[in-house]
């Protein structure tokens, strides 16, 4: 009757940890993420436009930078800090976390996640005009989801909808390449359009933006 009874908890516990697993394609939850994000973090910043609706802090920069397949920077040196902002947002059962070093416009990623699929996308956006383009004849626009390989996200926990919880996590991704233009050319001429693609490791903290 003892062992039965063992036999009895070890299949409960075995159910209840399997109803408990996050599930999701291209995503691992790992809570100690949290401590090497700490390393790459710096302390908030004033920024007085974020008001509190916005995760703004100091951030290191690890990237491989290509234009026209020539390595144009390349940088891990995780001592420097620069500006950075992120958050998540829910549509539905759509959630999406943004990151990216600036300010206003910036650099850096947006992940997707829906039907039990994580997917990861480069994100780059313009400031005061559009400056970027998918292909070198498409139009150009204020903001781009550039496609990835060699992704990996990390996440410490999966934000409940319901909740205001501060998340952190972790992302790598090689980006296709996509057309960027300078945002200084005499005007009336037609920009130049340079083809980029870089390769980022970005660690991040992340909380839930208040649009009201």
């Amino acid at each position: 009757m003892k062992y039965l009874n063992l036999i009895l908890v070890l299949i409960f516990y075995s159910c209840s940890s399997k109803q408990n697993k996050i599930d999701i394609n291209g995503l691992i939850v790992d809570p100690t993420i949290t401590n090497e994000v700490e390393k790459h973090i710096s302390q908030p910043l004033e920024w007085k436009d974020s008001g509190d609706f916005m995760q703004v802090y100091g951030n290191s920069l690890s990237i491989e930078g290509y234009e026209n397949d020539s390595l144009v920077i390349s940088s891990t040196d995780f001592s420097k800090k620069l500006p950075f902002r992120s958050f998540y947002l829910w549509d539905k059962d759509t959630l999406g976390i943004n990151g990216a070093y600036g300010l206003f416009g910036g650099t850096g990623f947006y992940i997707k996640i829906a039907n039990k699929k994580a997917k990861l996308f480069h994100m780059l956006s313009s400031d005061d005009f559009p400056t970027y383009a998918y292909k070198e004849k498409d139009s150009l626009i204020m903001r781009l989801e550039v496609p990835c390989t060699d992704t990996k996200i990390v996440l410490s926990e999966l934000p409940d909808s319901t909740k205001n919880r501060i998340i952190y996590g972790f992302v790598e991704f090689k980006s296709d390449s996509f057309y960027s233009v300078s945002d200084v050319f005499i005007k009336g001429e037609k920009p130049q359009r340079k083809k980029i693609r870089n390769n980022m490791k970005i660690y991040f903290k992340s909380g839930l933006l208040k649009i009201n």
